[in-house]
């Protein structure tokens, strides 16, 4: 029998799913409990039209990403730093200042989370990893220059 999970079962699948089960263990457990409903024609139809929209608009995330980084790497973040003798940074330039200077680049909310680097310590060009989710990362470039 044809079922769509209307909660997460373990061992079996998760909400939104259509899967195949016994007879049996749908009567019995599943429509009782209401984890599950029959899975008709329309349902199937509904749940295909759904997967289909979110992948589309998984798709559109993904190329508004890739837009974003693609503009990040071709720009270059400058950060001024108080620094003293060979280049050396009296603190240390950190993701939460390059998020900064993100966000007001981009004109949106930047998470500091979404940056992998150790903490800069001197003068000159460095490379970030940033991430924007969905799978999307890149190397922006940072320039850290004598305040």
């Amino acid at each position: 029998m044809k079922i769509f999970l209307l909660q997460d079962v373990k061992a079996l699948g998760k909400a939104g799913e259509i899967v195949d089960v016994a007879d049996g263990y749908a009567r019995n457990y599943l429509l009782p409990n209401k984890l599950a409903a029959e899975a008709t024609k329309s349902v199937i139809d509904s749940v295909k039209r759904k997967k289909l929209e979110e992948d589309a608009k998984r798709k559109k995330e993904i190329a508004e990403a890739n837009q974003k980084i693609a503009e990040l790497m071709k720009a270059e973040i400058v950060i001024k730093a108080h620094s003293g003798e060979a280049n050396k940074l009296y603190g240390s330039v950190t993701s939460n200042e390059i998020a900064q200077k993100l966000s007001e680049y981009l004109g949106e909310e930047f998470d500091r989370k979404n940056i992998e680097m150790e903490p800069i310590k001197e003068l000159g060009i460095h490379d970030v990893k940033v991430k924007f989710g969905n799978g999307v990362s890149g190397k922006i470039t940072v320039r850290v220059e004598k305040n």
